[in-house]
Order: C-alpha cells, then sequence, then structure tokens
C-alpha cells in the first residue's frame, strides 16, 4: 500500500460523455506552510479525465493564504470558512456554495489519479447511491516504516487493512476522499460540529478511524434519513495522501489510537453502541487477530519487522481501550455546552446605535438621552 505517485494502477474507466452528475469539488485549507501540497492538489484536479463543475477552495482564516489561492488558480473560487475555524466548518462552507449534483471533498495534502472524479461519478448511476467514499494511498515524504501496520493505516488518514477490496458498501466514509449527493448534505445540515469530546478536537474535527468523526456520524446520519440508500466504499477511485515523518512514529500511533477510543466512546452516546461501534467490533475481531499473527509469521520467515508489527498492533489496541475508558470515566461525554454546528447561514450581523458618551455628577439628574438608530 505504498505505492508511488508515479506508478497508477490499472483502473476501469467509463466515456466522459456519459458524466449524468454535475461535480462540485471542495477543498479546505488552512496552512500557509502547505500553499505548495495545496497546490499540488489542485493541479491534479486539473488532470481530471472528468472536468468537474467548479473547485471551491475553503481558507480557513488564512487572508495570506487566501490571496495567494487566488492570484496562482484563478479558475477555482477561493472564498473564506464564514463559520468556526476548523475542517468541519470549512466544509460547510464549501457545500453551502456548491452548484453541482454530487458534492466532491478532499483534503489539501492529497494528490489525485486522473481517473478519480470518474471513477466516483460512475458509481452514482445507481439512484440507490447516495454517497461513494474512495482509496487513499499514503504518499510517504520520508521512508516508509517497516514496522508500521497496515491495519493502523487511518491514523494518517489512508485505507487500512479490512476495507473491501472491489466496490462494496461500507459505514464510514472518508471526507479527503469522498462523493454525496448535493441534496442529502443539504437535508441533513452538512457536517456536525461538536460530535466529539474537546479533549481530543484538532482544528475543530476529531480524528478516528482514519477519518474525522464528523465524517461517520454524517454518514451514519444519511444512512438513518435514507435507510434505502447505501454508501460504497470505490476503490478504484484513488487519491494519495501525504504522510509526513513525524507521523510515521509510534509515539503518533499510539497517541491517534487513545483519541480513536475516545472518539468512539463519544460516537457510540451520539448514535448509539450498535450503529457507532459496528465496524470496530467486526475490526476488532477479525482484521487485528490476523494482523498480529501475520505479523507472527514474518517473524518466523526471518523478517524481525514482524514482530515490532505485531507488537505494534497490540499496543495501538491497548491505547484505543484507555482512551475509551478514558471518555467514558472521566466525564468527558458530558457535551453540555458544545454547540451543533450545520451548514444553516450564520445569522445576519444585529445593527448596532451608536451611543452618547457624556460625563454626570453623582447626586445629579442623568441628562436625557436620545437613541439615533442608523446615525453614524
Amino acid at each position: 500500500m505504498d505505492v508511488g505517485i508515479g506508478a497508477p494502477s490499472p483502473k476501469p474507466s467509463m466515456n466522459v460523455n456519459e458524466a449524468s452528475h454535475s461535480v462540485s469539488i471542495v477543498v479546505p485549507a488552512w496552512n500557509w506552510a502547505r500553499r505548495e501540497e495545496l497546490g499540488a492538489c489542485l493541479e491534479a484536479i486539473e488532470r481530471q479525465t472528468l472536468a468537474p463543475l467548479e473547485v471551491i477552495v475553503v481558507i480557513d482564516h488564512n487572508p495570506e493564504l487566501l490571496e495567494w489561492v487566488g492570484g496562482r488558480f484563478p479558475q477555482v473560487k477561493a472564498v473564506e470558512n464564514r463559520y468556526e475555524r476548523g475542517v468541519v466548518g470549512a466544509r460547510n462552507t464549501g457545500t453551502a456554495l456548491a452548484q453541482g449534483d454530487l458534492v466532491v471533498l478532499t483534503d489539501d495534502d492529497t494528490v489525485a489519479e486522473p481517473t478519480w472524479i470518474e471513477n466516483l461519478e460512475s458509481c452514482f448511476a445507481d439512484p440507490g447511491v447516495v454517497g461513494v467514499t474512495g482509496e487513499l494511498l499514503p504518499h510517504w515524504s520520508g521512508e516508509r516504516p517497516e514496522w508500521f501496520p497496515y491495519e493502523f493505516y487511518w491514523v494518517f488518514g489512508c485505507s487500512y487493512a479490512g476495507l473491501p477490496t472491489e466496490l462494496a458498501p461500507v459505514r464510514n466514509p472518508i471526507a479527503a476522499n469522498m462523493a454525496v449527493r448535493r441534496w442529502a448534505l443539504e437535508e441533513v445540515g452538512g457536517f456536525r460540529q461538536g460530535v466529539a469530546p474537546r479533549q481530543i478536537r484538532h482544528r475543530g474535527a476529531v480524528v478516528a478511524g482514519g477519518h474525522a468523526l464528523e465524517d461517520t456520524e454524517l454518514g451514519i446520519r444519511i444512512g438513518r434519513k435514507w435507510p434505502q440508500m447505501q454508501w460504497l466504499y470505490q476503490p478504484h477511485a484513488t487519491v494519495f495522501h501525504r504522510v509526513n515523518p513525524e507521523q510515521a512514529t509510534p509515539g503518533y500511533l499510539l497517541r491517534r489510537s487513545f483519541e480513536e477510543g475516545a472518539g468512539k466512546a463519544a460516537l457510540a452516546q451520539a448514535v448509539g453502541p450498535e450503529q457507532g461501534l459496528e465496524s470496530e467490533r467486526r475490526h476488532l475481531l477479525t482484521v487485528i487477530p490476523r494482523g498480529v499473527l501475520g505479523g507472527l509469521g514474518d517473524l518466523l520467515r526471518g523478517r524481525p519487522s514482524g514482530l515490532a508489527r505485531s507488537a505494534m498492533i497490540v499496543a495501538g489496541i491497548g491505547a484505543a481501550a484507555c482512551g475509551y475508558l478514558s471518555a467514558v470515566l472521566g466525564g468527558w461525554l458530558a457535551r453540555g455546552d458544545d454547540e451543533t454546528e450545520t451548514m444553516a447561514p450564520s445569522p445576519a450581523p444585529a445593527g448596532f446605535a451608536p451611543v452618547d458618551i457624556v460625563e454626570v455628577e453623582i447626586g445629579e439628574a442623568l441628562p436625557k438621552l436620545e437613541a439615533r438608530l442608523g446615525e453614524s
């Protein structure tokens, strides 16, 4: 799964003239230091075999980056995040502006294969499909560590062991590579802010299971509203997701596993344990044991890294369990004052009235003050 960007595998294709859905692509961005990665993302979108109707780049409270995008990529719609700082607000901003039949979301540090949009869009020929999530392969910035278990690639937002290898239904969409019918997003109110405990949030989102917890909650919410429709996993709609050296470390894996556990506890509270932990139970009972045994098998075949992989799988599961218990027993799930943000437009600023500044003497009557609305 460490395929290089220069060596894409053969993919099924469709005639671009048969496309029946217009596509709006939404790319959130916030980090000036990652502007060149954002540029590579947008250049890859320009090379798509199926051209989108529009590309909306939502800049999260960074005027310098907004100006840079507008100057270098005048063909895209560069806009400011109109909601609370964070990726949830940015995605909701882009979705609210989208005009296409389908909203396709990705991150600013991805590079898509040329047939990415084509293979996502083709799935919607089935009217029973409400959304599609695609394959995310790691683009290693440094050397790929042999000890890092494929079962835990979700910690840096990539496809992991246990996902389908052919087109198949799936519960969890991943917003770094996701397409959804725009009317469905609008009707459910978009992504929700504040799904998980404050203790594990990162810039407005909580990463859990290879994607923001908000992605999973959105998929479940849409599935409940339209149970006759389904999400699909399309492994032939591929983007490469950058993995920085600091992400390919034991400490990062353990921290993100802890956050995974805490986030899943919050999700189970929000949507119920049956749906909230359905995929996790299957992953824990089938994929994880295979991974541990596979690592030990590699050790017996003379590859010492197999033992390290097995050990990290066990350590990661332990960290996730600790996170779950911390959220349940530590009172993290009482979200009381947390607010839920949807795509509803922000209320218009209330008008203001200028005031008089006067001096008064204690003990004397106050002078008469007159309200003068609308005066400057």
